[in-house]
């Protein structure tokens, strides 16, 4: 999946009336909530605060939820929430918060100011993609460990647990596209014996674009 990794704002005029477009990543329905009442407090003088934000789901489809806010029905959140959807992007929340600059904008100017706030704020969105890789297990002397994981290290390899109970006990990912069997032949190489790892839980990486 893809989404954002900073928030980001900017602003668009339209009649002199002011639409401050804030983008915010969010894992979670709560802290979407939690977004929007923050704006609402840095605002607190704006006439109106449209939302709109998408939550990706593990099952099912994704969770997502719109505000007019006092606008005419349909002419802010919906927009907005189409914008995002239309960006690709999930897991996160749009506030336009519009100060009113005494005239009235009408049905389809409303629409456009709002969708054009989004499409704004996304020009200036940092993104990133969330993706799913395999993590590896491995099983070695004590002596052994501190030059294999400072070597593993050295080579874009993230060091995500170590265990000394025993024997030591490495768990890491490697780069993306290293396989399983070029990760065991790089640590044979290093160790001088030939070594095997074994397959241990998935994790979630952030790649940034």
């Amino acid at each position: 999946m893809r989404t954002i990794y900073a928030p980001a704002r900017s602003e668009i005029e339209i009649k002199r009336s002011r639409f401050i477009a804030s983008l915010a990543r969010t894992d979670s329905e709560q802290a979407a909530r939690e977004f929007i009442a923050q704006i609402r407090r840095e605002f607190p003088d704006a006439r109106h605060h449209c939302t709109a934000f998408i939550i990706r789901q593990d099952i099912g489809p994704d969770t997502t939820r719109s505000s007019d806010d006092g606008e005419p029905a349909g002419t802010a959140g919906g927009p907005m929430l189409n914008v995002l959807t239309e960006s690709g992007l999930t897991n996160l929340a749009c506030v336009v918060t519009r100060y009113f600059g005494g005239t009235k904008l009408g049905t389809g100017g409303l629409v456009r100011a709002y969708s054009g706030a989004v499409q704004q704020v996304l020009k200036h969105a940092q993104t990133a993609r969330i993706i799913t890789q395999p993590s590896y297990r491995l099983h070695l002397p004590i002596g052994e460990a501190g030059k294999i994981e400072a070597k593993l290290t050295e080579n874009g390899y993230q060091i995500l647990a170590r265990d000394f109970a025993q024997d030591a006990t490495l768990r890491f990912s490697a780069p993306l596209e290293t396989t399983q069997s070029q990760i065991e032949s790089y640590l044979s190489s290093i160790s001088g014996r030939e070594i095997s790892v074994e397959m241990a839980p998935d994790i979630t990486r952030e790649v940034r674009e």
